[in-house]
């Protein structure tokens, strides 16, 4: 049974549902319009494909209007969806020109159909496709760039990070670069020995799997809260850091705040009548840490103190009781804190 086609329908359908569902999303609106575009484009990819195999180019030239690929074009919309989720600067739209690369492909074959393969041109354009893989690699280094950065900042306004960090994205950023080599290697030896490696069923399998990757990343993908500027600037001093740190410890301290999960740096701007910059501020430069260990630390002292006086008790309740949103962030924050194990720690104080 050749499995190719239904392959190829799984994932046009798919593309379709997935693109759809983001396109009309309320979270992240802007940003999952990118990614819908992005979905879609792979879809279509899988299309062309099937157009091919079939021959209906011969049949209906008009299908030439699309692209006969979407290579140029998978960098920058990713790189565009991951800048309108990171970062409220302005979007440059012209990143999406490089769709038009995709295009000289199609038109050729438009104008000499399909049956002119060995004319120098169609090998000019069937190389300068390959290239796109390059910009790809380009694009993927910006976007794993904007996510550092916005990993490295949600540390200053989030107590619970791990929903926010977009790790599912520096995953395609890995894969995409376990294969680039490989790909290399095969258009190499094509281009010097002529060896013909039919990898078009491997192909139709990574779209389909990048196609549900991005969709149900996308579509489970919460709404990020802590967007930067892009330029954040921390002056040298300031006199009312002092003030506004202790007003911090005090809310901490009398209303236990750091048991709320989902604490945020937006929540306490309303409940201080102070901007989010100045709490970073009194934070960095008063106590030298940064508002992820600050809470972190009144819920690690919360738990050692629970756990004394509730020894019967899970690790796991206490930890949800302590303001940690999940068993896995609360072994990792208080083994970073505490150099042990929460369970080496309960032994610990039991002998």
């Amino acid at each position: 049974m050749d499995w190719d086609p239904l392959l190829i329908f799984s994932g046009c359908l798919a593309a379709l549902i997935f693109s759809s569902t983001l396109f009309f999303s309320q979270v992240n609106q802007k940003a999952n319009r990118f990614l819908a575009l992005l979905t879609l484009s792979i879809g279509l990819n899988l299309l062309v494909s099937w157009i091919i195999i079939n021959a209906y180019f011969n049949q209906y030239p008009i299908l030439h209007i699309l692209p006969y690929g979407i290579g140029f074009g998978l960098g920058p919309t990713l790189y565009l969806y991951v800048r309108s989720l990171t970062t409220e600067q302005r979007i440059d739209y012209r990143h999406l020109w490089w769709f038009l690369a995709d295009y000289p492909h199609s038109i050729y074959h438009w104008i000499y159909g399909r049956s002119n393969f060995d004319q120098p041109i169609h090998e000019f354009l069937d190389k300068m496709g390959f290239l796109s893989i390059f910009l790809v690699a380009f694009y993927l280094w910006k976007s794993r760039k904007l996510i550092l950065e916005h990993q490295k900042e949600l540390r200053s306004k989030l107590s619970n990070v791990e929903r926010q960090t977009l790790n599912w994205l520096n995953q395609i950023s890995v894969l995409f670069l376990i294969l680039l080599p490989i790909s290399l290697v095969l258009w190499s030896l094509n281009l010097t020995i002529g060896l013909d490696f039919d990898d078009r069923i491997t192909g139709h399998v990574f779209y389909v799997g990048m196609i549900f990757w991005l969709g149900i990343g996308g579509i489970r993908q919460p709404e990020i809260v802590s967007k930067g500027s892009g330029n954040i600037t921390l002056p040298a001093t300031n006199p009312v850091a002092k003030k506004h740190l202790d007003a911090l410890t005090a809310c901490m301290e009398k209303d236990k705040l750091y048991l709320l999960p989902d604490l945020s740096v937006r929540f306490l701007e309303d409940r201080l009548g102070i901007t989010a910059k100045q709490i970073s501020e009194a934070l960095n430069q008063e106590s030298g840490k940064n508002f992820y260990s600050f809470i972190n630390e009144y819920r690690v002292a919360e738990f050692k103190e629970k756990v004394a006086d509730n020894p019967q008790l899970t690790l796991a309740g206490l930890a949800l009781d302590c303001g940690f949103n999940s068993k896995t962030t609360f072994q990792r924050v208080f083994k970073e804190m505490t150099g042990l194990r929460p369970s080496e720690y309960v032994q610990s104080i039991k002998q």
